[in-house]
């Protein structure tokens, strides 16, 4: 939480520096080069911020593998897919929709190219009449975009697990990734 404060501080003064900057910088072009390394500055502390959220988020949904499944449940004491992942990203501030189809609306679609670890990762199952729906959800762990493979952490029938996308499984059933934080 300190480091967090320090990272928000830092970046509150680099902003009012930029922003007085940009101001000189108007009136003389010498400021001009200054005024680009104070953007990057805040750019660089932005990601890190971003980045450390990102671990922050999977190391606490890690405190919860084993639990069992619970079915329409989204509290420690059981969760389904869409329940966990609600609960997990509700505790950093990013409310979800409670279903995984409704979770599919938020946040932006990336590929798997653009894939990183905290991205929300979907899979669809067949109905009866041939068409497809958005049936599970799970969140990417650690991704591999050169391979594009991942790892992700979801709750599934036998409980909180992390999983690998190369499973058959799973590939058959890939449906998208969407970017919550950082987006």
């Amino acid at each position: 939480m300190v480091k967090r404060l320090f990272v928000f501080i830092t970046f509150v003064v680099c902003l009012s520096l930029g922003n007085s900057n940009r101001a000189f910088a108007q009136k003389d072009s010498s400021f001009s080069s200054h005024s680009q390394t104070v953007d990057a500055a805040i750019d660089a502390l932005i990601n890190l911020s971003i980045e450390e959220e990102i671990d922050s988020l999977i190391d606490f949904s890690k405190k919860f593998l084993g639990l069992k499944y619970r079915y329409g449940n989204n509290t420690p004491e059981g969760f389904d897919c869409s329940g966990f992942t609600s609960y997990v990203f509700a505790q950093f501030g990013y409310p979800l929709g409670r279903s995984s189809s409704d979770q599919y609306t938020n946040g932006i679609s990336v590929t798997k190219e653009e894939m990183k670890a905290g991205d929300l990762v979907f899979f669809q199952e067949r109905n009866r009449d041939g068409t497809y729906r958005i049936n599970h959800v799970g969140i990417i762990v650690s991704a591999d975009t050169e391979n594009l493979t991942f790892r992700f952490i979801h709750s599934s029938s036998r409980g909180v697990m992390i999983d690998d996308s190369t499973t058959e499984y799973y590939q058959k059933r890939f449906y998208g990734i969407r970017r919550i934080i950082g987006n």
